[in-house]
């Protein structure tokens, strides 16, 4: 049950980023000296990187043990968050956003194969 809990924390903290980063769009778009138009294109990235990754990535690394791969879809994660941080610029901004959003869809995709997995435990 623990594990689960752990995969159910980790499905919180990415949902929560997605919507997070919506709001905070006229905040970064004032920081960036841009439009929130433009600053919105973050959430664009995010959700295109995620969606294409998710199938992709998962289905490459299939003969990688899960629990390595969410690890490292974690990390990848946390590093496109900490290079969103410090971004500079809009570039920045956006390819660390795909970045987020490629650790998140390799998560969803193998957290939920995972929670299923352990509920027949």
């Amino acid at each position: 049950m623990r594990k689960v809990w752990l995969l159910m924390v980790g499905s919180f903290t990415l949902g929560l980023d997605a919507y997070v980063m919506a709001g905070l769009l006229p905040v970064v778009a004032d920081d960036l000296a841009t439009t929130v138009s433009l600053a919105g294109q973050m959430v664009t990235v995010f959700t295109l990187a995620y969606a294409v990754s998710a199938p992709l990535v998962a289905g490459l690394l299939s003969g990688v043990r899960p629990r390595v791969l969410i690890v490292a879809a974690l990390a990848v994660f946390t590093l496109g968050n900490g290079l969103t941080a410090l971004a500079p610029g809009l570039t920045v901004l956006l390819v660390a956003r795909a970045v987020a959003g490629i650790g998140a869809g390799v998560y969803s995709a193998l957290s939920t194969a995972a929670a299923a997995a352990l509920a027949g435990e």
